[in-house]
């Protein structure tokens, strides 16, 4: 009777929490202009584990989660931002199938989880992680071009996930003409999109993979 009452429990509490996708034939298509297919979005939750992230850079008061593969980033949002994020979906996805190397963040989905018992509500925006990558990162920035505030304490540059400032790059990141006039043309396309959705914090996320020097040579 214990085990038939515990089913049933289960069964009733499974009833009262409601999983809400937003506009998701839109959100297909920006995964497709983004080349992320919908099997890499299952897999990556196949294992249902989630790591917690708590980024010093972050003052939203946002949570982020990231999925164990690295592969995506999910954030929570307020109403008042996944109402602005479904106003201009579809202009963002015109902009991504227009431009697939913007350097915008690949939003993949947008859903709200909510609990009736409870009367809470949660909306989660699901991201490509701009960290993910098949070589390994070892430094992070978020950049937003300005020297105000832009260092990171000491005693928060721990590990090499740790998200550095403006301040903190010490080096110049040598592109060459050709990748430097791509990335210059993409900001000015990216930033065009930001003008006219009337959007003004914009930061750069900048990560730096230190390649092993050949033998003979330099570190």
């Amino acid at each position: 009777h214990v085990e038939q009452m515990d089913v049933e429990e289960r069964k009733a509490r499974a009833t009262t929490v409601s999983f809400l996708s937003h506009q998701p034939l839109l959100f297909a298509c920006m995964r497709h202009a983004c080349k992320i297919s919908d099997a890499e979005v299952a897999a990556a939750f196949g294992d249902d584990k989630l790591v917690e992230l708590k980024p010093q850079t972050s003052k939203s008061g946002r949570a982020f989660f990231m999925t164990a593969d690295e592969r995506f980033i999910i954030k929570t949002l307020a109403k008042s931002e996944a109402d602005f994020l479904l106003e201009h979906v579809f202009a963002y996805y015109d902009h991504a199938a227009r431009f697939p190397h913007t350097l915008l963040p690949w939003h993949c989905g947008l859903y709200t989880l909510s609990d009736k018992d409870k009367g809470r509500e949660v909306t989660l925006v699901l991201e490509a992680n701009a960290f993910s990558s098949q070589c390994p990162i070892h430094e992070r920035y978020d950049l937003k071009g300005s020297v105000v505030g832009r260092v990171t304490p000491e005693h928060l540059k721990q590990g090499v996930d740790t998200i550095l400032k403006d301040l903190d790059l010490k080096q110049r990141v040598k592109l060459g003409d050709t990748w430097r006039g791509m990335l210059l043309r993409q900001l000015q396309h990216d930033c065009a999109l930001l003008e006219t959705l009337q959007i003004v914090d914009y930061s750069l996320l900048l990560g730096v993979h230190h390649a092993a020097a050949p033998p003979g040579g330099e570190g």
